[in-house]
């Protein structure tokens, strides 16, 4: 056996051990990559919880500004109050929403677009009357709309707690 039978058969050798440690480290990549995705996935899943709550400390506060107009409330639960600072509690839920669009839209599906819409359009409609019927009309829509809403991303909430 001449010197380059021997140094065919190292080298061979060598390119078997090799090729053996880039599968090992293909494989160890892969599971590396798989774990990255799955914690990339849960950050972004905790940061769309976080965003969610937040939201529902403002869709409270809507509410309770516009429960005054709900259904069962008299011209008496509206004694006193500013049908300009109920609507600005709205406004600026229409506003968190609006700036949300993006993860509700991925948690709750493409009707938080037409809530949005109609919450605005009802906004507008609500500052625009001049009479206190029609106000209290527009005041309740908007209750309605925002508490079924509010029902939606509660349990979002939930479904997010209780896995």
């Amino acid at each position: 056996m001449a010197w380059t039978d021997v140094a065919t058969w190292v080298g061979t050798g060598l390119a078997i051990i090799s090729m053996g440690v880039a599968i090992w480290q293909a494989s160890q990549a892969k599971t590396a990559a798989a774990h990255a995705e799955e914690m990339r996935d849960e950050v972004a899943n905790r940061n769309a919880h976080s965003e969610l709550s937040g939201l529902n400390g403002a869709l409270g506060a809507a509410i309770r500004a516009m429960d005054k107009y709900g259904p069962g409330a008299g011209p008496g639960s509206r004694r006193g109050c500013s049908p300009d600072n109920d609507a600005a509690s709205v406004r600026a839920l229409a506003g968190e929403m609006t700036r949300l669009r993006t993860v509700l839209v991925e948690k709750l599906g493409n009707e938080v677009s037409d809530v949005i819409t109609n919450v605005n359009q009802l906004l507008i409609r609500f500052a625009a009357t001049s009479d206190v019927k029609e106000r209290d009309e527009r005041g309740c829509d908007i209750y309605l709309e925002i508490v079924e809403f509010s029902a939606n991303v509660k349990k979002q909430l939930d479904a997010n707690i209780y896995k």
